[in-house]
């Protein structure tokens, strides 16, 4: 039986579901990627060829833009609702990670 908030109606906890699910599926797919660009690196030899320069372009850009998008999150959402400032500080980052993973597995 599920228990809801009088005040809310709303399961309590509700809100850590997507975010928690979505730190998992970061915490796997952030090493394939990372797996995925270290041997294309490694395997294209010296200098990078251009396709491997827009691949280390891209992947100081997508940092530079998470950090953006992750302190605007941090600073707009109020402290008392800590589930929706986790949710908006994780799903760019999952977004960016499982879009790389696909991207670079070929899927």
């Amino acid at each position: 039986m599920t228990t809801r908030s009088r005040s809310t109606g709303r399961v309590p906890g509700a809100g850590w579901v997507r975010p928690w699910l979505q730190l998992v599926e970061i915490s796997v797919s952030a090493p394939v990627v990372i797996a995925y660009r270290t041997a294309r690196l490694a395997t294209g030899g010296w200098p990078p060829d251009a396709r491997e320069r827009r691949e280390l372009v891209r992947m100081v850009r997508e940092k530079a833009e998470a950090f953006g998008r992750v302190a605007t999150v941090a600073v707009t959402t109020p402290p008392k609702d800590t589930a929706r400032l986790v949710g908006g500080v994780v799903a760019p980052v999952h977004r960016t990670v499982v879009s790389n993973r696909r991207r670079l597995s070929g899927h």
